[in-house]
């Protein structure tokens, strides 16, 4: 087993969805109630870009960008905690760059409740770009065995209680 898997199997707990979904909120709750570190991709989405500018996979100044940000994830969690676990949580975490397996778990809103929750978030605001990001993971958890969580009408303490439930096994070994 290489570096790279064990910090990706055995340190991190991915927690994906489109914007909106309550992902960032859970997360942060999630990983303080555990003692886990928090680590949110979109807040390192500029240094990044800037990361991959500098390898040239990516042209600084043009938008976030559609290159692979999992090595530099791992790479960032690796400097973190060798020993503890990350809660790697955002809207670039998708089922294709981190998995479906036992340590990921996605939060997913209907399209509808999606767009309410932008709205009360930036009302009048134009949120169709946003629900692109609701298709691709939608898109991308289609038939696989994924761990989703559908989160209309819950509050966010029934959906940190949903996620314990999924995690519940990777919680036990780390108590």
């Amino acid at each position: 087993m290489n570096e790279e898997s064990e910090v990706d199997d055995a340190n991190i707990i991915w927690i994906g969805g489109p914007a909106a979904a309550g992902k960032t909120t859970v997360s942060r709750l999630f990983a303080q109630k555990y003692g886990f570190v928090y680590y949110s991709v979109d807040s390192h989405a500029f240094a990044h870009e800037k990361r991959a500018a500098a390898a040239g996979i990516h042209v600084l100044g043009t938008g976030p960008g559609n290159f692979d940000r999992r090595p530099m994830i791992l790479e960032d969690v690796r400097a973190l905690a060798a020993e503890t676990m990350v809660v790697v949580e955002g809207a670039f975490v998708t089922p294709a760059m981190a998995g479906v397996g036992e340590n990921a778990v996605w939060l997913m809103p209907s399209e509808q409740e999606q767009l309410a929750r932008l709205e009360q978030r930036n009302p009048g605001g134009d949120h169709e770009g946003r629900i692109w990001g609701w298709e691709l993971v939608r898109s991308q958890l289609e038939g696989t065995a994924a761990r989703v969580i559908q989160v209309d009408g819950q509050s966010v303490e029934e959906t940190i209680r949903a996620v314990e439930q999924e995690f519940g096994t990777i919680l036990a070994s780390h108590r």
